[in-house]
């Protein structure tokens, strides 16, 4: 059998660097551009642009994202529309070296401090004032973590405090993905990210607080129901709120109120079979799918509608996202300088998981 350190080609882990230096303002753009998928970001003033600097060094693993980072200060905001806009389905944790965060979920405000841990679901609205800061960030795919939380919804906003031992373990576990992400080969990337989602709704879970889950629990049930039906039957075509009311048994006004944090449950709807779309389109074992179909099976029956909605939202027809995603793979202009801030958000959105690169031994 052929020596591990003989093969020609393996699956790399994406190393992504980048950087905005000082005073450059096109650095600045593109900073900008390649967060977008995730947040609308941006200095803490107009004036500060000019001396706004960051920088960041991530790896993908097998759809997990470990990113070790810094920057100044800054104001983040998750709206409505960048969550509309991108097909980015996945839940975040952030840790701060130095420096910290005020953070607002939905309305709720609370203080992010060194050490903190802290979680963002990106299909839900957040905002963030960080002053100047260095973190490392985990981002897992909502579908990695599902089997292992029995209510996604319950981490969007939570805070492990930094001197919890579990969160030290957690932190800890995030530190040694990160170092060592570029010695996994494919297999061991694909056990590094099922363990990581296990281990993370382990202490998640095992830290909620008991006063704030017993406040929460029987909103938060009710909302994942909600959603988990509507990911079931993303294909039916008659899908809406007045299905969601006679399924679940619920009366239309509190179905309102359970999704306006949302943006409404149309709106979700539309976003959801949106992503879904997304996905279909960029995976390679659907490259022979006719685009019809795959509208189809996300519950579409007109295809001029949905071709126009999914242009509106992900700024390109599912053709043209077709072409670019079956495209040459990334070579090393894609990994460094400007190319790596469009492969930062090609990375967000799924795309870039299976791309195989020669080995650089």
């Amino acid at each position: 059998m052929e020596p591990p350190a003989s093969r020609k080609t393996r699956l790399s882990p994406n190393k992504v660097s980048l950087s905005v230096n000082a005073g450059n303002a096109r650095e600045f753009d593109l900073w900008r551009s390649g967060y977008s998928p995730i947040y609308e970001m941006d200095a803490e003033s107009v004036a500060a642009r000019s001396s706004f600097k960051a920088g960041l060094t991530g790896y993908n693993l097998a759809d997990v994202v470990i990113i070790d980072g810094y920057s100044s200060a800054e104001r983040l905001r998750r709206t409505a529309q960048t969550i509309a806009r991108s097909s980015v389905d996945h839940i975040s944790l952030t840790v701060y070296s130095e420096g910290g965060s005020t953070l607002d979920i939905e309305g709720r405000a609370a203080e992010i401090r060194p050490g903190d841990i802290f979680f963002l679901d990106m299909t839900r609205c957040s905002a963030l004032r960080a002053s100047d800061y260095k973190s490392m960030t985990l981002i897992l795919p909502r579908t990695l973590l599902a089997p292992h939380v029995a209510n996604l919804d319950s981490l969007h906003g939570k805070i492990l405090p930094g001197a919890s031992p579990l969160n030290e373990m957690l932190a800890a576990h995030m530190r040694m993905l990160y170092t060592k992400a570029p010695a996994l080969d494919v297999p061991d990337m694909h056990a590094a990210a099922r363990g990581t989602a296990a281990l993370v709704a382990t202490l998640a879970g095992a830290s909620v607080d008991g006063r704030e889950l017993i406040s929460q629990v029987a909103v938060s049930a009710s909302l994942d129901t909600c959603r988990r039906m509507i990911d079931a039957t993303l294909h039916d075509p008659a899908l809406g709120p007045e299905f969601l009311c006679n399924r679940l048994g619920v009366s239309r006004a509190k179905l309102y109120r359970l999704f306006e944090p949302l943006g409404g449950v149309s709106q979700y709807i539309q976003q959801r079979r949106l992503m879904r779309a997304y996905r279909i389109v960029v995976d390679p074992t659907h490259a022979g799918e006719r685009i019809s179909t795959i509208a189809a099976r996300c519950g579409f029956t007109n295809i001029s509608v949905f071709n126009r909605a999914f242009r509106q939202t992900h700024g390109v027809s599912p053709t043209e996202l077709r072409i670019v995603s079956t495209s040459a793979a990334l070579d090393d202009s894609e990994l460094s300088g400007d190319g790596a801030f469009r492969t930062m958000k090609r990375w967000l959105h799924g795309s870039d998981a299976g791309v195989t690169l020669s080995a650089a031994e």
